[in-house]
């Protein structure tokens, strides 16, 4: 009799738990879908985005000298941003959006979205942002950011609660080459602080590796 319950005790703490079970593959699989779904849109995007844009021309001053007053500068207006980088604690694959207004060729405010994602982790922060650009070079613009926002952070291998959503600030510096006056490509470096801890963790660094802007 004790060796038929211990053996049903063994039986039962070695079966898993079913709805945990469940729960956590159908929550791989939706990463993953999102991980195609937003792979797949980002080259479409780039793709469909930079073939329908101004590249330039032999008068654009790439063949001859330029001053500050003649180098492509953006215009007021709407702009599409988009990169691709990564993420530290956690450690993502990053995908970065963001729609900013330009009010000249200095400031620009609008929303972006860093959205991280892995077989085990999950980083998606909205922000609204506000860049000041420095354009002291005929091509090449170094700008600052901040943004102020929410974060979501998910880990699987976390015991208890694997997601918690927080508060967030964050500031970027970055630099990007004016292509033409519609297109611009560049990189960012991003560090999100949380003023409350979000699933214990106080801080997350982003690197957009490279992205385009793109300019209506």
């Amino acid at each position: 009799m004790e060796r038929s319950s211990s053996a049903s005790v063994r039986e039962i703490r070695a079966s898993p738990s079913g709805p945990v079970s469940r729960g956590a593959s159908r929550l791989r699989i939706a990463r993953g879908t999102l991980r195609l779904l937003l792979a797949g849109w980002f080259s479409i995007y780039i793709a469909a985005s930079a073939t329908a844009q101004d590249w330039g021309s032999e008068d654009d001053g790439w063949s001859q000298p330029t001053t500050q007053s003649d180098s492509p500068q953006p215009g007021v207006g709407w702009a599409n941003k988009a990169g691709i980088g990564f993420t530290r604690d956690p450690n993502t694959l990053l995908l970065y959006f963001e729609v900013p207004y330009s009010f000249d060729q200095w400031v620009s405010l609008g929303p972006a979205i860093q959205i991280g994602i892995d077989d085990k982790n999950t980083f998606v922060a909205p922000t609204a942002n506000l860049t000041v650009s420095v354009p002291i070079f005929k091509r090449a613009r170094p700008f600052i950011s901040t943004g102020i926002g929410f974060a979501y952070i998910a880990e699987d291998n976390r015991p208890g609660d694997d997601g918690e959503a927080g508060f967030l600030i964050n500031s970027a510096i970055g630099i990007e080459f004016q292509l033409s006056q519609r297109l611009a490509v560049g990189s960012q470096m991003i560090f999100n602080i949380f003023p409350n801890k979000t699933l214990g963790e106080s801080f997350v660094y982003s690197w957009q590796i490279g992205g385009v802007r793109i300019s209506f």
